[in-house]
């Protein structure tokens, strides 16, 4: 781990961002997190799993796959 205590580099763009942000864990821009975070939230998938249970949040798509009540077991 790099000591930023004046300038911080993004590892994703290069630019340099406050070293608040590196203190709290992160290593990228606000612009290249912001982009992470989405392509993040792209990959979830909200499913009705049950009746009367409401949606599920699903972040494996695998998992998915084997909440289908449809699906031969």
């Amino acid at each position: 781990m790099t000591d930023c205590s004046n300038t911080c580099y993004c590892i994703t763009c290069g630019d340099t961002y406050d070293p608040r942000r590196r203190q709290l864990g992160y290593q990228t821009c606000l612009d290249c997190g912001a982009e992470a975070a989405i392509a993040m939230r792209t990959s979830w998938c909200v499913a009705p799993i049950a009746h009367k249970q409401g949606a599920t949040l699903v972040t494996n798509p695998n998992d998915l796959k084997g909440l289908n009540k449809y699906t031969a077991s």
